[in-house]
């Protein structure tokens, strides 16, 4: 019995190191197929880092951009998407070091700007004192954040404002976890005794 032909089979039937070979020799088309293969996967990668839809969905395109401009000097030693996700990640890390960045700036200069830790209660179930008395500590751990050294801020603005693993937040930082553990509990140090006149006076 003959073998079908490769040209009669369906592009989604391949393995992706024929996908591979057939882009490489010059079927673009099969890169769409490992598009759609990966692209809900790589998008779940991304949203470990960034929470935003908007920036999400741009990263996973910026990722798949780079693996198609990459794709013909790709090498069949290693597996497509182990590739796909040190492109994502790298992506995702120069996002988020620009990102964490600005935000600390932001922080150091910007009276109103957000509160990393925004949800110190639901407005919704605010009563009209509470709502004063959580503005004005919104207003305490502001200035307390803004005390902080910088690396400590930006550390503490990744862990509580993106949300990040300790892990995560190494690898934007390009510091070892335990560095950043450290970073993190001297933060916390630091803002428990920036804040503890305000919390003192709170409880009287």
């Amino acid at each position: 019995m003959q073998s079908q032909s490769l040209e009669s089979v369906p592009l989604d039937c391949y393995d992706d190191a024929e996908l591979i070979e057939q882009f490489q020799n010059g079927d673009t088309a099969a890169f769409d197929t490992l598009f759609t293969r990966y692209q809900k996967r790589t998008y779940r990668l991304v949203q470990r880092f960034v929470s935003n839809p908007e920036d999400a969905s741009d990263l996973t395109q910026d990722a798949f951009i780079r693996a198609y401009q990459g794709l013909g000097d790709f090498k069949s030693q290693c597996q497509f998407y182990s590739w796909l996700y040190r492109i994502t990640v790298n992506l995702c890390i120069d996002f988020l070091r620009k990102k964490s960045r600005s935000e600390v700036l932001l922080y150091d200069s910007d009276e109103s700007g957000e509160l990393p830790l925004a949800n110190v209660a639901d407005p919704r179930s605010e009563s009209p004192a509470q709502a004063v008395e959580n503005k004005e500590l919104r207003a305490h751990i502001r200035r307390a954040v803004r005390r902080l050294p910088p690396k400590q801020r930006q550390i503490f603005i990744l862990r509580h404002w993106n949300g990040l693993s300790l892990k995560d937040i190494a690898a934007v930082v390009g510091r070892s976890d335990g560095t950043v553990k450290a970073h993190l509990l001297h933060a916390h140090r630091n803002l428990r005794k920036h804040l503890r006149s305000y919390v003192r006076e709170a409880e009287y």
